[in-house]
């Protein structure tokens, strides 16, 4: 039975933008058909088909061309506040292309979308973790470069009995904005994230800005993956023996990287320790989910 469902979308695909982002939220306990209930009665109220962020700063054009500047701004302001309301957390994940060549090295991904989108899985099982016994469905955006390799990983995985107890896998599906009302929720939180880590490249603190920090008020989970954070994952390989599961757990926990960069200083007994850690911590969770 499911317990959940995960609605994730993409920003920044195109090629003149340096990071990659999927992102979105979780919403447990069916309340996301409640949420689509009041957001397609928020689109009602301001003659709106859809949301979505790309054409909301367009300059007056596309789906809310018919909008003043300030109807636009209370649309979006009505959206966050149902977002708020029903949703359990966000996860926003971004990835600098540049370096994803050393970041996916010897891993099931070839691809910047397959690799973010899959580590929504690690997110929400920490979510999740200690709760009920359930799976969770995951939604993203149908029509994305690279969704049948993440297909393929997510199945994979699925397989695995004990992964799929784990990681609470349940299905893996896509589907159109007009359709999942949720993916709009998850489309504003990819192009604030897109936009955040182009002022972070910039030099300004992460959440520092008013248009992302307006999205923290319910609680968000950030990862990013650039050139350091590929070193540091190809150093946790090489002494993890191929525990594939062990690096996903460590960078999943290791949002700003810091922690690993600590193990790359502090030798082999600290990594032994934490590897060990892992380990017991996997094995109740498992056994927790059996009963």
């Amino acid at each position: 039975m499911a317990i959940a469902r995960a609605f994730f979308d993409e920003s920044g695909t195109h090629d003149d933008e340096k990071n990659l982002c999927v992102a979105g939220y979780v919403f447990e306990g069916g309340v996301d058909e409640q949420f689509d209930s009041e957001w397609r009665k928020m689109l009602a109220k301001y003659g709106l088909t859809y949301h979505h962020m790309r054409e909301f700063g367009s300059q007056g054009k596309g789906v809310y061309q018919h909008l003043s500047w300030e109807d636009r701004e209370s649309s979006r302001q009505e959206a966050i506040a149902i977002i708020r309301r029903y949703a359990s957390c966000g996860f926003a994940f971004s990835i600098e292309k540049a370096s994803l060549t050393e970041i996916v090295k010897d891993s099931l991904w070839t691809n910047g979308y397959a690799f973010l989108a899959n580590q929504a899985f690690y997110g929400v099982e920490q979510l999740l973790r200690g709760r009920e016994q359930g799976l969770v469905n995951f939604i993203y955006e149908a029509g994305a470069e690279g969704w049948d390799e993440a297909l393929k990983v997510f199945n994979e995985a699925k397989a695995d009995r004990e992964l799929e107890q784990w990681l609470r896998l349940g299905t893996f599906e896509p589907a159109g904005k007009a359709d999942a009302t949720q993916l709009q929720a998850a489309d504003l939180l990819s192009w604030s994230w897109l936009r955040e880590r182009r002022r972070v490249d910039k030099g300004a603190k992460l959440g520092r800005h008013e248009e992302f920090r307006r999205l923290m008020n319910l609680p968000i989970d950030p990862h990013h993956w650039d050139a350091e954070a590929g070193e540091a994952i190809q150093w946790i390989k090489q002494v993890s023996v191929g525990d594939i599961s062990f690096v996903q757990w460590l960078a999943a926990g290791d949002p700003q990287g810091k922690f690993v960069r600590w193990l790359m200083r502090s030798g082999p007994n600290a990594l032994d320790y934490f590897r060990e850690f892992y380990a017991r911590e996997r094995t109740r969770i498992i056994r927790t989910q059996r009963r």
